[in-house]
């Protein structure tokens, strides 16, 4: 099994009785000495969820799969790089929680509620990124207050999705429309600001040598 890291061959491959998830975890362990984080893992061409192997892929036996490639990446560019898709999703949800609560005000609940929860799980996605970017690092930063403002900012928008969910239990169109189109929207509206706020203070950060 060749090995590929960024798009460059090792010079060695694994051989033998290993299975890919002993030879994975080698690999993460050197990577992690060199203070390096994998991001991507695909196995013969077909990328793996989040970076991520399943029980059944790490089972096979390297004489099963003819390419794992890796793509590694410095923790501070993948937080940095983490901010910034942080904020353009947000700006798209931002445009979408108006149009989509039109739908509900409008009627149209099939299509409006499958768009609602693509636009409830990006936006735990946000959430999620920037949580994990920002655990370990901000209290260091130049600014120690912008992670609390972060976390603020995450709570305030809890009720809004609380009474959302109530809404959409409920069959509230309106409700869920009012929701959308003023309190969700008016506290997405601020999280760009904050979330630039967020890469400035990643960025002050000492980079290693």
């Amino acid at each position: 099994m060749k090995i590929m890291l960024n798009d460059l061959e090792l010079p060695r491959q694994a051989e033998g009785v290993q299975t890919v998830g002993q030879v994975l975890a080698e690999l993460r362990e050197e990577i992690r000495r060199n203070e390096k984080v994998i991001t991507r893992v695909a196995l013969d061409g077909q990328v793996l969820p989040d970076g991520q192997t399943r029980p059944r892929e790490l089972m096979l036996p390297v004489d099963r799969v003819k390419v794992l490639s890796l793509v590694v990446e410095e923790p501070a560019a993948l937080r940095q790089r983490t901010v910034r898709d942080a904020v353009e999703l947000t700006q798209r949800l931002v445009r979408q929680s108006k149009s989509l609560g039109r739908k509900f005000r409008l009627g149209d609940e099939v299509t409006a509620n499958q768009e609602l929860a693509a636009f409830v799980e990006d936006l735990k996605l946000v959430l999620a990124g920037l949580d994990h970017s920002t655990r370990s690092t901000l209290p260091a930063a130049t600014n120690p207050e912008t992670r609390a403002r972060l976390i603020e900012a995450a709570n305030r928008l809890l009720p809004s999705l609380d009474r959302l969910y109530r809404a959409q239990a409920a069959g509230d169109c309106i409700a869920i429309a009012d929701e959308l189109e003023y309190d969700i929207y008016e506290e997405l509206a601020t999280w760009p600001g904050l979330f630039g706020e967020v890469e400035r203070a990643l960025e002050s950060l000492p980079q290693p040598q």
